[in-house]
């Protein structure tokens, strides 16, 4: 990001962020975290560091299955990482989402297997 051009690190990035605005229900820029100097990131760090992180998934998200949230924040953090060699692919990511969120369905259009 510091360096102005896309990369498939900053996809990913951008990715883990859209996953935090699913499961917290809240903007990147949400008015709660800008009055303490945050992003939705910031927030998740924070929440982190007092292991506090189940805190940022939005109450409203009952009825889904837990280990699959916790499988999407899993994901989410690791997209988010603040060291871009540490993010997955976006293979990686694709191949964490069909083994720990998705339930596997046999489709004409999808090949687990390619790359």
């Amino acid at each position: 990001m510091q360096s102005g051009r896309a990369t498939e690190k900053t996809d990913v990035y951008s990715f883990g962020v859209l996953v935090l605005e699913v499961l917290s229900g809240k903007r990147p820029t949400d008015a709660s975290f800008i009055e303490k100097g945050l992003n939705i990131v910031g927030w998740l760090n924070f929440l982190i560091t007092e292991s506090r992180q189940q805190e940022i998934v939005d109450p409203n998200c009952e009825g889904v299955q837990s280990e699959n949230l916790n499988a999407l924040l899993s994901i989410a953090i690791q997209c988010v990482s603040s060291a871009p060699e540490d993010r997955p692919t976006t293979h990686g990511v694709g191949q964490m989402l069909e083994s720990e969120v998705m339930t596997p369905c046999r489709s004409d259009f999808y090949d687990s297997n390619s790359d």
